[in-house]
Formats: C-alpha cells, sequence, structure tokens
C-alpha cells in the first residue's frame, strides 16, 4: 500500500474521532447559554423568550450539521476501510470488526507494512546495483573484444590487400574478386566493431567531441571522392550542390565525416540505379546538409523507426544489410553538435536525410 493511502485513510479515521467530540462539546457549550437565557427570562421575559428561540435554532441546525458532516465522514472512512482491508491481515481485520480502536490497531499494521516496504527498497536496491554491475560487466566486454579485433582484422587486411596487389605472385580474376570480398567483409566488421564502440561511448555519455572551425563543403568532397570509384562500378553517378563561399561550422571533422559516411554509405546500399547527391546550403544562421538518392525509398511506417537501435528495413530484394547502428550514431553526433537530423522519404522514388548545424561563430 503506498504511503499516501496510509496518511489518508488515518485522516479519515481522525477526522471523525475529532467530529464526535467537537459535536459532544458543541452540545454541551450550548447548555451553558440556555441557563443563562433561562435567568433572563425572569428579569426580561420578552428579550428571554426571542433569545432562546434563536439558541434553539442555532443549536438544532449545529446539530444537524455536525450529524451530516458525521455521516460523511463515517462514510469515506468505511471507504477507505474497504479498500485496505486487502492489504491487512486477517487478525486486523477481526480487531477492526470487533470495534477495536482501529487507530492503534491500524498503526501496528502500518508499521508492519512500512517495514515490508524497506524491505523491499533494500532488495531493489541490490537487484539495481547488481544490473549495474553486468551492465559494467557487458560494457568492459564489448570493449575488450572489440579492441581484441581491431589488430588481427587490420593485420589479415592488408595481407589480403598485398596480396590483391600482386606483392606474392601473379592473380587471376577469380583470385581478385575473392580478395576484393574478403576486403569488403573485412571492413564490414571493422565498421560493426566501431559502431558498437560508439553506441557503448554514446549509452554511457562518453563519446568525445572536439570541435573547432571547419568548412563542411570540405568533408562534403573528401567524401564523394571516397565513394566514387564503388558508387561508378555500381553504375550510379554521385554529385554535389555547393554554395561558392565557406560554408562554416563549429565541429569535430572527424565525427561529421562519420555521419556523412553512414547517411551516403545508406544511399549507396539502397539505390540501384540512378544518382545520389549531397547539397549545402545556409539556411537562418544554420547551415543545412542533405543526402538524397534515386534508391527504394521507405514506406511510411518505416520513417518513425529510422533512428532506434537496430532496426533494419524490411525490404525483400536488399542482399547487404548493416547493424542498424550507423543512423542511431548519426543522430547522436549531430545532437551533441546541437543540430538536428530528420529523414523524408517516398517508395520507389528515393530518400532524404536532412541535418541542420549552427554556423561557427564570428572570430573562431
Amino acid at each position: 500500500m503506498s504511503k499516501d493511502k496510509e496518511l489518508f485513510f488515518v485522516a479519515s479515521l481522525e477526522e471523525v474521532s475529532v467530529l464526535r467530540k467537537f459535536a459532544i462539546l458543541f452540545l454541551i457549550s450550548s447548555i451553558i447559554p440556555m441557563v443563562l437565557l433561562y435567568y433572563v427570562y425572569f428579569k426580561n421575559m420578552k428579550i428571554g423568550i426571542a433569545a432562546m428561540i434563536l439558541m434553539a435554532i442555532g443549536v438544532l441546525f449545529g446539530y444537524f450539521s455536525i450529524r451530516s458532516l458525521l455521516a460523511k465522514a463515517i462514510k469515506i472512512a468505511k471507504e477507505n476501510r474497504k479498500a485496505i482491508e486487502p492489504f491487512l491481515s486477517p487478525e486486523t481485520v477481526r480487531e477492526l470488526n470487533q470495534g477495536k480502536n482501529e487507530l492503534l490497531v491500524l498503526s501496528h499494521t502500518f508499521s508492519a507494512v512500512i517495514k515490508q516496504l524497506e524491505t523491499n527498497i533494500n532488495e531493489l536496491k541490490i537487484k539495481n546495483e547488481e544490473l549495474k554491475m553486468l551492465d559494467q560487466l557487458k560494457d568492459d566486454f564489448v570493449n575488450n573484444v572489440s579492441h581484441e579485433f581491431r589488430l588481427p582484422l587490420t593485420i589479415i587486411q592488408e595481407s589480403i590487400r598485398q596480396a590483391s596487389e600482386g606483392m606474392f605472385g601473379e592473380v587471376n580474376e577469380t583470385q581478385q574478386k575473392y580478395f576484393h570480398m574478403s576486403l569488403r567483409n573485412i571492413d564490414r566488421l571493422k565498421s560493426l566493431i566501431d559502431n558498437m564502440l560508439d553506441i557503448s561511448k554514446i549509452e554511457k555519455g562518453k563519446l568525445e567531441i572536439f570541435k573547432k572551425k571547419v568548412d563542411l563543403r570540405e568533408i562534403i568532397k573528401e567524401v564523394i571522392s571516397d565513394f566514387s570509384i564503388r558508387v561508378e562500378k555500381k553504375g550510379l553517378t554521385i554529385t554535389s550542390d555547393l554554395p561558392p563561399s565557406p560554408t562554416d561550422v563549429h565541429a569535430d571533422k572527424d565525427k561529421l565525416t562519420q555521419v556523412l559516411i553512414n547517411l551516403v554509405g545508406n544511399a549507396y546500399k539502397f539505390t540501384e540505379k540512378g544518382y545520389i547527391k549531397i547539397s549545402a546550403r545556409e539556411k537562418g544562421g544554420l547551415i543545412e546538409c542533405i543526402v538524397e538518392d534515386s534508391g527504394v525509398g521507405m514506406a511510411p511506417k518505416d520513417v518513425p523507426h529510422l533512428f532506434s537501435k537496430f532496426h533494419q528495413l524490411g525490404l525483400k530484394n536488399q542482399q547487404e544489410k548493416g547493424t542498424g547502428l550507423g543512423l542511431v550514431i548519426s543522430k547522436n553526433i549531430i545532437e551533441l553538435h546541437g543540430g538536428e537530423i530528420h529523414a523524408e522519404s517516398t517508395e520507389k522514388v528515393g530518400t532524404k536525410f536532412i541535418f541542420s548545424l549552427p554556423k561557427a561563430p564570428m572570430g573562431l
């Protein structure tokens, strides 16, 4: 039972007790004026009769008013008692039914209930500490495993790259195909590890941002350059629409690059023909960036869940699937910069990811 119910019930019983006492005192105190008025009656009969009539009316009015209030208070107390009985022991209910002192009986019962609540609270605290320890163990495991994976993956990646470039002998077309497939999957594994580390940091509020003045146009050009070969091999075009003047923002260059790589990578993954376009513009004291594509688009039901952890689109013909973490990380990075990000999409037409960042202050 909550503390509020206990206090309310006890207060109701006390109210009944107080009203009873008040009624008795009121009636007793009314006798004294009646006696005095009786004395006045013999001295001045007209005044005495009028006063006694008024006094009688007042006593009757007070009596019925108090009786009405007393009935309401008793009704409330009974209703509260019915509500509280499921929480009481059979012995307590029996004592109450036998007419024993309700406040005294309930006082003992409430003490027992409060002790039980304190025990439950202590147990919850212990469980909470255990959950915190398990959460810390999970984070430690993710961090340790992630770091342990990175070094061997890097060594394997470099060895395969050297072999694919013919450093250990001539490579035929079939071997080249499998080398590239291996490198692509190693990149996916490394991306997954980086994402898991970033998510762990975000959940703990420990993702660090190192801001400085950067021109968003330069980051966009670098990302386009990184994707150009892959995009062309897939038969797509990747273009930009950038203003002639600098689009300076106060931001972490590496983290913004990560956001754009996630967004362009998403566009690349879900676009089979057409284009990917990145544009930037100044809008109302902000720098707005748009990454759009002519891909498969999304159903309206999927758009609200885009930035949810581990959410993946239910596309039937999509072979390559991600971790469902890239957009979550991107959203957190943008918000850590004081910006906003959202998506607009139409099925079989394409998708736009739009994020905005505050302009870099003058003189920075």
